[in-house]
């Protein structure tokens, strides 16, 4: 490859990488406010859930609350989202119920507010497992836009912009020598013509 052919690569290469920076940029500015975001969505259901476990303390030590507690299962309704192009689960609704039979848990008033309470706990600590697997997610993207950004700008680019400037430096000594050359050409073809001049005036 000649030094003009690998200059213009170099160029193009150094072109593509600053023309995708700014891109990357917009988007880790974009995935750092959705995770702000869901910090803050994260933040509320985490005091709820505090809320809830205040209750829970004075009911759920109860043989009764224990076994409700068990009996439990949550059915998560979920629709997959592309975030920023990263893939998060959005929650659509998280339906919990007991297993155990309805008669005895509405038998008293009391044992059907643990009932209500237990399932509320688990309906809230499913979201909040979602929404952290979320925050995760765009939490990586996010590492690995910096790591790109920051390896684009920091080790990619210098060494071409070195490269460029080593190129341009040999062009510009190759160009001096082609133009040496070609004046060095034009000096003996002229010296030429002078001779083929002058001969005929001494024949």
């Amino acid at each position: 490859m000649s030094t003009g052919q690998r200059l213009r690569q170099v160029k193009e290469d150094i072109d593509r990488i600053e023309r995708f920076l700014p891109v990357m940029k917009r988007v880790l500015t974009m995935l750092r406010v959705e995770i702000r975001t869901y910090q803050e969505r994260i933040e509320d259901l985490e005091y709820r859930q505090r809320q809830l476990e205040l209750r829970w303390e004075a009911r759920g030590e109860h043989a009764l609350g224990k076994t409700i507690e068990a009996s439990l299962e949550a059915e998560i309704l979920i629709r997959t989202e592309n975030l920023v192009g990263v893939d998060i689960e959005e929650v659509k609704a998280v339906k919990a119920h007991c297993r155990l039979s309805q008669v005895l848990i509405c038998q008293s008033a009391a044992s059907a507010a643990i009932s209500d309470l237990a399932i509320e706990r688990l309906q809230l600590s499913e979201r909040l497992r979602i929404e952290r697997s979320n925050v995760a997610r765009l939490e990586d993207a996010e590492e690995e836009f910096v790591f790109l950004i920051n390896g684009s700008e920091q080790v990619r680019l210098p060494p071409l912009h070195e490269e460029l400037a080593r190129l341009a430096r040999a062009m510009d000594e190759e160009n001096g020598m082609a133009a040496s050359i070609a004046r060095l050409l034009r000096e003996r073809e002229a010296d030429k013509h002078q001779e083929l001049e002058t001969w005929p005036l001494l024949g």
